[in-house]
Order: structure tokens, then C-alpha cells, then sequence
């Protein structure tokens, strides 16, 4: 539930735990810059998906020569899931600023 709330994966949460108690640390608190690295990270894992679901429609496509009903749906999450990612590369750089 930790790794969680830190918008963390259980072995990043464990990982960064271990560190600070090495440290003699606590483990850091939730930031801005944080929050946004989720969010990219996010993001990433999105365009990652969008890559596989779009080449599968595209294969498709080249293969039988029409269009099946997962081309332009692949095709819109492909928009979305960009748009995130210029949203959160926007934000990171005004948290920057």
C-alpha cells in the first residue's frame, strides 16, 4: 500500500527504503518533481502499450490489405496517450521553471 501511495513500484518503494535506511534516513517525502516522474513514467508505460496495439492493426492491415476494427481505435489511444505525455513533459518543465 506504501509503494502505492508514493506512486511507486513495489520494488522502486523497496528499493528506495532500503536506501534511505543505509542512509540513516527517512525515506523522502512526496514532491512536485516526484509526482511528475510518476506521471511520465506513466505516460511511458501508455506509449509503450500504444506502440504493440497500433503495429497489430498495422500487421493486419498489411497482411490482408483492409482495415480491421482495432486500426482506428489503436490509432486514437496512440493520440492520447502522446497528448499525456506533452501534458506531463509541459507541467515537468514548469515545475522547473
Amino acid at each position: 500500500d506504501a509503494a502505492g501511495r508514493a506512486g511507486l513500484a513495489r520494488g522502486a518503494f523497496a528499493a528506495e527504503a532500503a536506501l534511505a535506511a543505509a542512509r540513516g534516513m527517512s525515506m523522502p517525502a512526496s514532491s512536485p518533481t516526484r509526482e511528475a516522474l510518476v506521471e511520465l513514467m506513466t505516460a511511458a508505460g501508455l506509449v509503450r502499450r500504444v506502440g504493440t496495439n497500433l503495429n497489430q492493426a498495422v500487421a493486419k492491415l498489411n497482411a490482408t490489405g483492409e482495415q480491421g476494427g482495432d486500426l482506428l481505435p489503436a490509432a486514437a489511444f496512440c493520440v492520447r496517450a502522446v497528448r499525456r505525455l506533452d501534458e506531463t513533459a509541459e507541467q515537468l518543465r514548469r515545475r522547473m521553471r
